[in-house]
Order: structure tokens, then sequence, then C-alpha cells
């Protein structure tokens, strides 16, 4: 009589086991790709191609200089389980994304590897443009200029190499991406009309911090009148800012353009000098996916616009 009771309940212990570990497994087995990415703007051009696919981390935040990162463990740890790494490339992230790379012992996330995958993978960056008066602008440095996410064509390029990258390391979600992305395209395009027209309404010749905004004002049409900053790191000298002042009124320039995380006092003191506005433009904005990226250029036009005036 006891074995008969025991049994059963032995039974019920074994039911409750199975299905206790059945939803366990498919959760191991549908694990999403986790996509690390170095700026907060790639991370929203992942997201809008991703979907609910892919878990997306950031490495850098909004404002933050990203050139520049002091690596944590935290940096390491998500890195370490990173299913792809996308990282701007150009030699953006060259002073700190090498050192993360080797301390997360993830080999698939190496340039070359399959798990690494970044802007030199799908667009040709642009040089540096010189940009000091009106003799020098036809001028080039050999310097790459590595902030193409600004310019909405080139992002869109991104986008739809990236749904290639993800369909290769998620097969079976493959096509969900490249539709993702297609639809990434049609969004930012039929933006672009607007954004132009705002910009050729609100803008001439313009000043800038540093070569952040290129490819933005490539894209807008917008003349470079000049760089506060003669090359990159470098302090501007006395004659350098001389230049820059003759250069703004001979050709009416109204606004200077400054990063947040760069030297608005050297900016400020240009400004009050010539008698002109300063205007602090964001390279990237919070927000999630596709909504998040047409946001940030929203956000610009409407800050330039508004300082324009």
């Amino acid at each position: 009589m006891l074995v008969k009771h025991i049994l059963p309940r032995c039974n019920s212990m074994f039911i409750i086991w199975a299905w206790a570990l059945s939803l366990m497994l498919p959760a191991q087995v549908i694990a999403k790709p986790l996509i690390i990415t170095t700026t907060p703007t790639l991370a929203q051009i992942a997201e809008a191609v991703g979907g609910i696919d892919i878990q997306v981390k950031s490495l850098t935040r909004v404002g933050q200089d990203p050139n520049n990162l002091v690596p944590r463990p935290s940096h390491v740890h998500d890195l370490s389980s990173a299913s792809l790494l996308f990282s701007v490339g150009f030699g953006l992230e060259s002073r700190w994304l090498p050192t993360l790379i080797r301390l997360s012992a993830n080999a698939n996330i190496a340039p070359g590897m399959s798990g690494y995958f970044s802007g030199d993978d799908a667009i040709e960056a642009i040089g540096v443009p010189l940009g000091m008066t009106s003799t020098a602008m036809q001028q080039w440095s050999p310097d790459i200029n590595p902030y193409w996410w600004l310019d909405p064509e080139l992002g869109i390029k991104v986008a739809l190499a990236l749904a290639v990258r993800l369909g290769e390391i998620d097969p079976v979600n493959a096509e969900r991406y490249k539709v993702r992305a297609a639809k990434f395209a049609s969004a930012v395009n039929k933006q672009l009309p607007r954004w132009r027209d705002y910009m050729n309404i609100y803008t001439g010749p313009i000043i800038t911090y540093h070569n952040t905004y290129v490819y933005f004002m490539q894209s807008m049409h917008i003349e470079l009148a000049g760089f506060i900053e003669p090359k990159s790191g470098i302090e501007p000298s006395t004659r350098h800012l001389s230049q820059l002042i003759d250069t703004i009124h001979q050709k009416k320039v109204r606004l200077i353009w400054v990063e947040p995380y760069n030297n608005r006092a050297v900016a400020r003191r240009l400004a009050d000098a010539a008698g002109i506005r300063l205007m602090v433009l964001p390279d990237s904005v919070a927000g999630y996916g596709l909504k998040g990226y047409i946001g940030m250029f929203d956000r610009m036009v409407q800050r330039i616009a508004r300082w324009s005036q």
C-alpha cells in the first residue's frame, strides 16, 4: 500500500520538474543576439533594424565624447557576451576600443571577425576640409572624418549593410532585418526634403568648433566657413581666431556650432568678438530606434532654425 501512495507522488513531482525544465529550455534556444554599439546613435540604427529580435546596449552616452571613454568592468562584461560589436570605425574609437575588445576575451568581436561590424564595412569616409579661410576651403586634410552618422543617407547605407550582417549571425530572422532596414531607409528618405528646405531657409555659412558636423553640412547643403580648432585636439592660436573673425565678417556668418563636450569658452570668446551667436548642437539624442534617429535630425534642424532667426 505504501508503494501505491509513493508512486503517484513521484510521478507528480516528475511532471512538475519536467514542466519547469521545459520553460527554461526555450529561453536558452531562442536567446536574442546582444548587439553592443559604441555610440547611442548607432544603438538607434541597430534597434531600428533589429527590432524585437535583438538586444542593444551602447558603450557611450548621449552628450559624451565618443573619442574618449574610460573603460569600465561593465563595458568588458557587456562585450564578453556580445554577438556583434557595432562601431563607428575610421579610427574614432581607436583610443579605447581595442583595449576593451582585448579585455573581453571575446575573439569573435575583433576587427575582421564575423562579430565585428563598423562604418568601414558599408561606406567610404570623406577627409577633413581645412576650412580656415576663404582660400583654404578647397584644401583637405589627410585625416579621415568618422562622423558619418550625421549624414542621413550614409545612415541608411549602414543600416542596410547591418541588416545583412545581422542575418548572417541570426539566419532565422534574416528577412525580418531586411524588411526593417528598408522601412528605416524609406522613413529617413521621406524626411530629407523637409530638413533640407529648413536649412536652405535658415542657414548661411557656418563656423564649427570641430569637424563633427561636416557630413551633416554636406548633406544639408550648408557652407562650412571654418573650424575653431585648426586640427583635432589643437587649441586655436590668437592669429587663427583673428582669421576666423575676418572670415565671419566677409561671409556674413551668423552662427558658431559647438559640440556638447567641446570647449565652449573659446567658442564663446570668438562669438563675442565677432558679434554673432554660439549654439550647442547635439550629435546624438535620447530615443529608441527609428524615432530616435529621425529625432536627432529634427532636434538639430529645429534648433538651428530657432537660433538663426
